[in-house]
């Protein structure tokens, strides 16, 4: 038998340590969908099927752990937008999207009350700048109201969270109603808006005083017992 055919010993070890990071977020996502960020890390390491050192070893802190789950979930709606961007069809582009972030946080109501505050910013800055880009060019298409700003966006968001929160347990369809009757309102340019949407500084206050209040644990963090979607 030739050296070519030995895995190496290191060459195991980086193996071994990638398979565990898997099961480790993995199982930490799935917990903090099901039972919110209280749940402990030991309850995770059972879960991953690692010793729970294994978890340190990797994630010093348990914040540290939340903060790399919220990143693979804005990701996700990242990865939606990019999609979006593929659609011919700019308006079932831009609105297709709204969907696919609305099932993203059905899916991970767990997470909801950290998922921009905590995530990183340079995600969350491309997932801005996407929407905005699929907002525009909706509205060049005439898909979208031409009065729509991204703060609406933005808002659309949070109020699906609100949404999700207090519905998800009696049903998987009420922001789904919701949101079409959003998309109806986005989508029918037949009567001015009487109130001006947030400017671009009061939505990074709201996401800011958002934070600042999950921080201080003064917005429920457990999550909602979610239907099958």
């Amino acid at each position: 038998m030739t050296d070519a055919t030995v895995a190496s010993p290191s060459r195991v070890l980086r193996r071994d340590a990638a398979e565990n990071l898997d099961k480790v977020l993995d199982a930490a996502r799935t917990s903090f969908d099901e039972d919110g960020f209280e749940v402990g890390m030991e309850a995770i390491a059972h879960r991953a099927g690692v010793g729970v050192g294994t978890i340190y070893r990797r994630f010093p802190t348990k914040a540290d752990l939340i903060a790399a789950v919220i990143d693979e979930v804005v990701a996700e709606i990242r990865d939606a937008a990019v999609a979006a961007m593929d659609n011919p069809s700019a308006g079932d582009g831009f609105c297709d999207y709204l969907y696919a972030v609305g099932r993203v946080q059905f899916t991970h109501a767990g997470c909801l009350s950290r998922l921009w505050s905590a995530a990183d910013e340079a995600v969350v800055a491309e997932v801005e700048s996407l929407s905005r880009d699929l907002l525009v060019r909706a509205q060049r298409e005439g898909a979208i109201r031409s009065d729509v700003v991204y703060e609406d966006v933005a808002t659309i968001f949070w109020s699906l969270q609100g949404v999700i929160e207090r519905t998800a347990p009696v049903s998987s369809d009420a922001w789904k109603r919701h949101l079409d009757l959003l998309i109806q309102a986005l989508t029918h340019e037949d009567g001015r808006l009487r109130y001006p949407p947030l400017t671009p500084t009061q939505a990074r206050d709201v996401k800011q005083v958002w934070g600042q209040r999950v921080a201080r644990g003064a917005v429920p963090l457990s999550p909602v017992r979610k239907l099958a979607d």
